[in-house]
């Protein structure tokens, strides 16, 4: 099921380009094709530059997604945005792995790896997630 992203390469800028029989990612494309592909959710609409090395575009997508994807717990397909000040530094996507909620993310220094969300949330100082308004009802819906 993951195998297809964990032997991903991380690139930045990449989107799932296949090159030398290799998926190339970043952490945004990660994200996308993972909650899109595995969960089956839909895309999410085009909001500009998201790129490690233009993070005040990258700021300015993020509010526009921020304002789509509601703040709330960690639940699967949900984004979980590394935040720096008011600037979102890194995404991962939250799945549950194993019978707990993990978050899968890919970066030039680790590769792609998935993380307990605890073991997320020591790597990385504040972690805010963000998850579609009708999956929130979905999952929320059925436990009551």
């Amino acid at each position: 099921m993951l195998e297809p992203y964990l032997f991903a390469r991380y690139v930045d800028g990449g989107r799932g380009e296949v090159v030398g029989g290799v998926r190339e990612y970043d952490c945004w494309g990660l994200s996308c094709a993972v909650r899109q592909e595995l969960l089956g959710l839909p895309p999410l609409p085009d909001a500009g530059v998201i790129s490690r090395h233009r993070l005040r575009e990258s700021a300015k997508s993020y509010r526009v997604y921020a304002d789509l994807l509601p703040d709330g717990p960690p639940m699967p397909g949900a984004l979980a945005a590394v935040m720096s000040g008011q600037l979102c530094t890194h995404v991962g996507v939250v799945l549950e792995l194993d019978g707990m909620l993990a978050v899968l993310e890919i970066n030039p220094k680790s590769g792609c790896r998935w993380l307990r969300i605890a073991d997320f949330e020591r790597t990385y100082y504040r972690v805010k997630y963000h998850a579609d308004r009708d999956l929130r009802e979905q999952v929320f819906g059925r436990a009551s």
